[in-house]
């Protein structure tokens, strides 16, 4: 088990299926895992706890029978090996889309009313001239998400309260309530938020680059809080630098130290977070609550959240 955040109640519950390990601690190297886990049967693994659950470390574990993730995200984790080896991985869907969610409409507010832009000038040299720092309302306006699963559909919700036309791309092909279909390029070029919700793999890398980028509408904003990977890097930041869109969200990859010197932190109209938008007590009691259910389920031979 990764970091023990589990409730006494979750603790209890967990406890009842069998011997139990708790393992608090971050970033552990390969080697040092495998030798701490190497009798598990069944595995509760998160990123803080080791980066990359690795081919070398699933085929290392010769009891292994299952994998319980504490993330909605599995692009860490070496799923082929797994399957090779019949060892089945549920991951905690939905746990943690209202946070993310709620951190994304977080996002758009504070570069919509250019709120922590202000705050830091304010700090660090005294600026008070509002002038400078005229916003935009969100009310009226159209927001895209790229992506309407468990998140998306949440954002598309807050988003009523602001009378907002939500213009979407499913993968399913599926309709949604309250949300047009549309493809990327009506997306891009007629959203004046446009949002990403989607899983990063080879597909989606570099999904948003500068041709991308330049359908989007002038002053657009972009959030980013599912992998940083998904935008092109280079292009977004030529594009704040342009001021082809007035702001940029991105929630950077867990526990990856960001430099001063990095170019992110050189623009006022960019909000970096080092990956903190599930963060909140209530999804981390979902998330781990969800992991004893997944667990419970794959003893009764009813698996659920596979991948």
């Amino acid at each position: 088990v990764g970091t023990p955040c589990f409730t006494p109640n979750q603790k209890n519950e967990l406890e009842k299926l069998g011997e139990v390990f708790y393992i608090d601690r971050t970033s552990i190297p390969e080697a040092e895992y495998i030798n701490l886990v190497k009798d598990a049967d069944i595995l509760i693994a998160a990123p803080e706890g080791i980066p990359e659950l690795s081919e070398k470390i699933i085929s290392s574990l010769p009891r292994l029978k299952f994998i319980s993730l504490l993330t909605v995200g599995f692009n860490w984790v070496d799923i082929e090996v797994a399957k090779k080896l019949n060892i089945p991985i549920s991951n905690a869907k939905g746990a943690n889309s209202e946070s993310v969610a709620e951190h994304i409409w977080g996002m758009i507010l504070d570069l919509s009313k250019r709120i922590s832009e202000f705050d830091r000038d304010i700090r660090n040299n005294g600026s008070f001239e509002f002038s400078k720092y005229k916003g935009h309302e969100v009310y009226g306006k159209t927001l895209g998400l790229i992506g309407i699963g468990d998140i998306g559909l949440k954002v598309a919700r807050i988003a009523r309260g602001f009378n907002i036309r939500v213009f979407g791309i499913n993968k399913s092909g599926k309709s949604v309530e309250g949300v047009e279909l549309v493809d990327m390029n009506t997306l891009l070029a007629q959203s004046d938020i446009v949002n990403i919700s989607i899983p990063l793999d080879d597909t989606t890398r570099n999904l948003i680059s500068k041709t991308q980028i330049n359908i989007m509408k002038d002053g657009a904003l972009l959030i980013n809080c599912a992998r940083e990977e998904i935008v092109d890097k280079s292009a977004v930041i030529e594009a704040i630098k342009t001021k082809k869109l007035s702001g940029y969200g991105v929630d950077t990859n867990i526990l990856v130290p960001l430099s001063k010197n990095d170019e992110y932190l050189q623009y006022s109209n960019i909000l970096v977070n080092v990956h903190n938008a599930f963060n909140t007590v209530e999804s981390d009691e979902k998330c781990y609550g969800l992991a004893v259910e997944n667990i419970k389920k794959f003893i009764e031979d009813n698996p659920q959240n596979l991948i």
